[in-house]
């Protein structure tokens, strides 16, 4: 058992600053934190302080650090909160080489901001303190302390890097984050802190003749991209993978001269974009949430970190390869996966070993594998070989690694890792020289055997939530219903406590959202003031570009009616490509200006959203649904085409019952996408179900921030107030991951049908329609009235409605509604575009800064639905950040701000401590009087929190570290007779810095000495390179299941940023012939046609195995009639003006962030400045009810995805 070191005091005055204070038993130093500075104390002070309104809070047997949590969602991370997290009970696994292992089984957190009361109970903690403290006390973090003299053995690092290192490895470093606070104020976190963690640590010895050996399987599971099972899959932008797990297979035996042997394996999950949508019951559908162009960078930083740490490789790929039934998912990312790990140059030499574990091991074992599987890397298993040490002298290297994934990279992929471990067991008994002894190797092998299942079951309950599946019937059903439950009901809160643990105050505010879109991965570890600072000059470091963007939205009725033959000639063109060209044609008088008619280069990003793209029935509804076969239609049909002029690239989609939501982006920015993410809002039956809500869908292209929603709001004539709040419900809960709201982007696009009708009798609509007399209409348009009255969408831009309203029409006709049952709809713009930018402190003296343009905004006559399709094209500003000015620009910042420990030594100057008499102390310097006239004087340059005396010395720490730099310029400090030094306490802070930021770097030592000469540019990626490999299995037997996925297509690698730059400013170019555009090696086999579905994808001919298909760019057609034929006999002629008021305009300015809405208000009421400053708290988090937000914040409150 471990010992209680550490004790918790926290000061119970009531008149003074609320302080804690963490002492250590043995040294009787201690931690002072206070006003959110750290600082060490000497035994005296200790002692001098502790009896001073200080009570006993607990014991504790160790410190992970200070957690930095920002609760409710802020603008710069200025409401952070801090919390010391201590070790309360732990159990001694085993001692190894000097080192005591133990592992965490509770924890606590204290706050450093307010006292604990006397009668404090656990359940009434805070819900994200209660998380936080079940996932850092499930059994599954682990700790080692010296049981020595030397130092502890570094958990992180396996024995053959701990040959080369002792640096840690922050893969596997998980409170690293905790560490960053002590650090600021320079205390020693080697001593007072732990560092912990994350996997299995399976600990057994045995008696092998004359000696015992001490045998470890230790998995450490890297935090990179950690998250539970359904919550976080694939692959991140920096090429790190879910469910990653680094496996170490241990012997140790210090009678034979300290000999160890290690052998390590890896597992992680497929590395591309995918994830498995919706309710998780029992057979799971795979979605490819990106498409291979747009996964080739996150692929190929995976590979070749696996290459460069952790030597050759070979692949497993235990995904199933059946292309109908439960693996049909699996086969199609299998696909995929052997098609980017043939394209990837760091992958070319290692071999993928397609290997479908249930086909091939049906109710067999081990035998099985060793018949069918070892063959196949048996070369590679005897060349990468083993480590081992003896005498602190190394025997011999381990010179690659095999990386096995499933799809969880659970159950499948531990049996087979379990078989590779037992394999390599034998060749160490024969090091041992052993093999021979049955005894001895029987008593090995039964004990690895269990230690290998333990291992499995620890990693199978940290990432699903139970133990592994073991091939007993009666076990794995409960397990499975175990999993059923906690994937779908327990999982949301579990992520959101691992994100505070590894993310800290990088969650919930703006400015870390904006971080993340501008500065390298590295530089979010920095203090708040520096990133605060970088981020406003980012004018210095980046240069814009211009960026075109498209949304369109289009209500389809369930979309029964797009395989009619009755409008066959009909083509999405009109509505996605030729819908500009179609409305010029179509108008008596062209009034576009020369210069944006000349301008027809395509929209870099292309958002198309969907309503009622299933039957909103109580099926579906009630399902749920996230994920049909018509959506993933709507998508493939969609790409082909508004490829038709230039390659489009899906990013990503995702639905919400009715609600569809598509994002493409040009071919040449697929390799600068990050950031991608989607969440969901349900409006329905107030929040309970989807059959209205929103979807939404983030991205950063290049270093532009963009958010796109897709909304459907309540129907009806009257119902604006639901509309309002449907709105206003959305706005507020629609928070991305890491705690991003929708108003942390640049650029907001809204579409949708939105459901504002037109307040006039439907007679009237129709009078007014005939004469298109829009303006009129405008005053009385639902949404017009309420946009300005502040109610929705506030600071929103949209295009001027020149077109009739778009609801609602007989269905494959140009008439409005005429049937009797349909005569009291109203027809109505319900079919909107709408866009907001947000403006920096440093746009709002920019006369330059706009919000953006509007090129075109219309609607297209498709008539297979009761609405008509709207498309808006806007062009906005984006930048790109040059890599050599952020550089120079982050070094002035840090220059400029000062240490982070905000702290100055007050000292008097050497000559006047020699010149004092025989005998003086120098404490005589600082005598009541001059230590309080320095007091003042440091009071005068800014706000004081911790003041201390400390060798003859007095230390002032202030509130920032700008404050500090302006007192180190008062020196000298003239105090009466005496000048004294004012100096910085760390004066090599940027040095410092730099070893905070390194906490959170990259510092994973190659497993091996190989050197690498590999061509990153051999080949970009390319579906053709594989048509005729050898080596890609059942790749023709997979084309049906991928089909079910996406379409792929070939991609090319962007050029520079310089050019892209320079391209996008160049005149645009007339409309070139479309790309080709290759097809399957060999068709799919014939497939019912899913009902609902848009019309079938072009035929392709019979003839090679890779064609080029073109599309010829079809002719504009002649203009049609839009609303009913009376219309067009009102070409010559405009309509009479009406004497009505004018209409509201749109303004051409936007707020910095949209002011909220009044979604709590009565029907009847409009809110008053007064009202909506204060507003209504929302509980849907483990954070309780959100704080109040700055005035200018766009929405009331702000909820996160955690409930």
């Amino acid at each position: 058992m471990a010992t209680l070191n550490l004790r918790v005091y926290q000061k119970v005055d009531q008149n003074a600053d609320f302080a804690v204070l963490l002492e250590n038993k043995k040294t009787k130093n201690s931690l002072l934190f206070q006003a959110g500075t750290v600082a060490t104390l000497s035994q005296p002070e200790t002692d001098a302080i502790r009896g001073d309104y200080y009570s006993r809070l607990l014991d504790a047997y160790g410190c992970l650090g200070v957690l930095q949590v920002c609760p409710r969602i802020s603008w710069e991370g200025e409401n952070t909160q801090l919390y010391l997290v201590v070790v309360t009970k732990c159990v001694k696994v085993c001692s190894i080489q000097s080192t005591a292992i133990y592992k965490i089984q509770d924890i606590d957190i204290i706050s450093l901001h307010a006292m604990r009361p006397q009668n404090y109970k656990s359940q009434e903690e805070e819900p994200w303190i209660k998380e936080t403290k079940k996932l850092l006390g499930n059994e599954s973090f682990y700790f080692s302390t010296s049981s020595g003299s030397g130092e502890a053995m570094d958990l992180t690092l396996c024995a053959q890097r701990r040959s080369k290192t002792s640096r840690t490895d922050n893969r596997f470093f998980w409170n690293r984050m905790l560490h960053l606070h002590l650090k600021r104020f320079g205390v020693d976190c080697q001593q007072w802190l732990l560092k912990i963690m994350c996997g299995s640590i399976e600990f057994s010895s045995m008696y092998m003749n004359n000696h015992t050996p001490k045998i470890l399987i230790i998995s450490r599971l890297s935090c990179e991209r950690a998250g539970t099972r359904f919550m976080v899959r694939g692959v991140n932008d920096g090429g790190h993978v879910a469910n990653f797990v680094e496996t170490e297979q241990f012997i140790y035996i210090d009678s034979m001269d300290d000999l160890i042997l290690s052998y390590i394996q890896t597992r992680g999950t497929v590395p591309l974009f995918w994830e498995q949508p919706g309710l998780n019951v029992g057979s799971h559908k795979v979605k490819m949430s990106r498409e291979p162009e747009v996964s080739v960078q996150a692929f190929q930083k995976h590979m070749r970190f696996l290459r460069e740490r952790y030597g050759q490789q070979v692949v497993i790929n235990l995904l199933g390869t059946g292309v109908t039934g439960r693996s049909q998912g699996e086969a199609a990312l299998s696909h995929v996966f052997q098609i980017q790990h043939l394209n990837c140059p760091w992958s070319k030499d290692s071999p993928h070993v397609v290997f479908d574990f249930h086909q091939e091991c049906k109710g067999g074992g081990p035998e099985v594998l060793d018949k069918k599987l070892k063959p196949r890397i048996k070369e590679q298993i005897e060349g990468y070989g083993y480590f081992c040490s003896r005498g602190n002298k190394v025997q011999s290297m381990q010179q690659g690694t095999i990386r096995t994934n499933c799809l969880d990279c659970l159950d499948r992929t531990n049996r087979v890792q379990s078989y590779l471990g037992l394999d390599i067991l034998q060749k160490m008994l024969e090091y041992l020289g052993v093999s021979n002894n049955g005894v001895i190797v029987q008593r090995f092998n039964t004990k690895m055997e269990e230690m290998w299942k333990d291992n499995g079951n620890r990693i199978s309950q940290i990432y699903a939530g139970t133990g592994a599946l073991q091939g007993s019937k009666l076990i794995d059903g409960a397990r499975s219903a175990a999993r059923t439950i906690q994937n779908n009901l327990l999982d949301s809160s579990k992520q959101e406590s691992i994100d505070i643990l590894l993310h800290g105050n990088l969650l919930n505010n703006y400015l870390a959202a904006l971080s993340r879109s501008l500065l390298p991965t590295s530089y979010l570890y920095a203090p708040i003031n520096v990133l605060r600072h970088v981020c406003q000059r980012s004018e210095e470091y980046t240069a814009s570009i211009p960026l075109r963007v498209a949304v369109g939205t289009y209500n389809v009725n369930g979309g029964k009616h797009f395989r009619s033959l009755a409008y066959k000639h009909l083509s999405l063109d009109d509505w996605l490509l030729d819908s500009k060209r179609n409305a010029v044609q179509s108008s008596l008088v062209d009034t576009t200006p020369e210069e944006e008619d000349r301008d027809i280069r395509p929209p870099d990003v292309f958002a198309i959203g969907f309503e009622e793209i299933v039957d909103l029935n109580a099926t579906n509804i009630v399902q749920n649904t996230q994920w049909s076969e018509n959506a993933a239609s709507w998508g493939k049909e969609l790409q082909k085409v508004i490829s038709r002029d230039e390659k489009f690239v899906m990013v990503t989609w995702s639905q919400l019952v009715g609600v569809a939501l598509f994002v493409y982006v040009n071919e040449k920015h697929a390799n600068h996408i990050r950031g991608v993410s989607v969440e969901s809002v349900k409006t329905g039956m107030q929040g309970a179900t989807g059959n209205k809500g929103g979807v939404g869908i983030r991205l950063v292209v290049r270093n532009t921030s963009m958010a796109f929603v897709c909304s459907h709001f309540a129907a009806g004539q009257k119902e604006v107030n639901e509309r309002n709040n449907d709105y206003d419900s959305i706005a507020r809960k629609l928070i991305f991951p890491l705690g991003v709201p929708l108003w942390a982007h640049d650029y907001v696009f809204w579409c949708g049908d939105f459901n504002y009708r037109i307040n006039l009798t439907r007679e009237e609509v129709l009078d007014y329609v005939q004469r298109r007399e829009w303006n009129v209409l405008l005053q009385y348009d639902q949404l017009k009235i309420s946009h300005g009255e502040g109610k929705c969408f506030k600071g929103f831009l949209e295009g001027d409605l020149t077109f009739a309203p778009t609801y609602k029409y007989d269905l494959f006709s140009i008439l409005i509604l005429t049937s009797e049952s349909q005569r009291k709809v109203i027809p109505a713009w319900t079919d909107r575009v709408l866009f907001w930018r947000r403006q920096y402190a440093k746009d709002k003296d920019n006369p330059k800064w706009s919000p953006g343009k509007i090129i075109h905004y219309g609607r297209a006559e498709l008539k297979q639905s009761d609405h008509r399709p709207v498309l808006a094209v806007i062009d906005v500003e984006g930048c790109t950040v040059l890599d050599s000015k952020l550089t120079s620009t982050y070094e002035s910042v840090v220059a400029s701000l000062g240490p982070s420990d905000c702290t100055v030594v007050v000292q008097p100057p050497d000559k006047e401590v020699q010149n004092l008499p025989a005998g003086a102390d120098t404490d005589e310097v600082f005598d009541d009087e001059t230590l309080e006239a320095v007091q003042e004087a440091m009071g005068t340059v800014g706000s004081v929190v911790l003041v201390r005396f400390v060798d003859n010395k007095v230390w002032f720490t202030f509130s920032d570290s700008q404050t500090a730099l302006k007192a180190v310029a008062r020196s000298p400090l003239k105090i009466g007779k005496h000048e004294l030094a004012v100096k910085l306490k760390t004066e090599a802070w940027r040095e410092q810095l730099e070893e905070e930021m390194a906490l959170c770097g990259d510092t994973t030592v190659p497993l091996t000495d190989e050197v690498l000469n590999i061509n990153e540019s051999d080949e970009s990626f390319s579906i053709r390179n594989i048509t005729d490999s050898s080596d890609l299995v059942r790749i023709e037997k997979s084309s049906c299941a991928l089909e079910k996925l996406y379409q792929s297509e070939s991609g090319h690698e962007d050029d520079g940023v310089d050019e892209v730059v320079e391209q996008q400013r160049a005149p645009a170019q007339p409309t070139r012939p479309p790309p080709p555009r290759p097809t399957p090696s060999r068709p799919p086999p014939p497939r019912p046609t899913p009902p609902g579905s848009p019309a079938t994808a072009r035929t392709q001919p019979q003839g090679p195995k890779v064609m080029v298909i073109t599309k010829p760019t079809r002719p504009p057609k002649a203009s049609q009639t839009i609303v009913s034929p009376a219309v067009s006999e009102q070409k010559e002629t405009r309509s009479e003006t009406v004497d009505k008021p004018p209409v509201p305009n749109l303004p051409s300015q936007v707020p910095s962030v949209p002011p909220r809405s009044p979604s709590l208000e009565s029907p009847t009421k409009t809110s008053s400045a007064s009202e909506t400053a204060s507003p209504a708290p929302t509980m849907s988090s483990i954070f309780g009810a959100p704080a109040p937000l700055p005035s200018e914040c766009p929405s009331q409150t702000f909820t996160r995805r955690f409930t």
